[in-house]
């Protein structure tokens, strides 16, 4: 029997050294339980695309290694990138009638600022970069840890 591999410690890991998200002591606190449930609810999705039978009991995946981990932690980043753009677009909505500017210049000063289209473009570069990884991640992980379907014998082509 393996050893179970604990979703709260890849949550730690995600908002530790994937996100960079900072913030208090506290905040780490309040926001690990959210990453770590929303690990255990997307365990389902990683067995579709692994055709594997992970269970979840208690925040500890049973057979759990690092390939699995790495792919549910990118599952989980292009998540949270597509939460942030939309963030982002909320925002760029409910700020229609403010002042935009992109630029203003007085003599030899120049103050830019970079707009919300900026940021969707910096998400989505983003979110295709995380895509591109999983699908690799999912591709090897499909091509070398899957038992053969099928096996054919030598003589049955005669």
């Amino acid at each position: 029997m393996s050893t179970p591999y604990s979703l709260t410690t890849l949550a730690e890991q995600i908002y530790d050294s994937e996100l960079m998200i900072g913030g208090t002591a506290q905040q780490r606190a309040d926001e690990i339980p959210i990453i770590t449930s929303w690990l255990e609810a997307h365990v389902g999705e990683l067995n579709t695309l692994l055709n594997t039978n992970f269970a979840v009991e208690s925040s500890e995946v049973d057979g759990f290694k690092q390939e699995e981990s790495a792919i549910l932690r990118e599952l989980y980043v292009i998540q949270y990138y597509k939460k942030q753009s939309r963030s982002v677009l909320r925002q760029a909505d409910d700020s229609a009638n403010s002042l935009d500017f992109s630029e203003l210049r007085e003599g030899d000063s120049v103050v830019k600022r970079s707009s919300k289209r900026d940021h969707l473009k910096d998400y989505k570069s983003l979110i295709a970069h995380s895509q591109d990884t999983l699908n690799k991640l999912i591709s090897n992980y499909n091509t070398y840890q899957s038992p053969p379907s099928q096996v054919v014998e030598k003589d049955s082509y005669n």
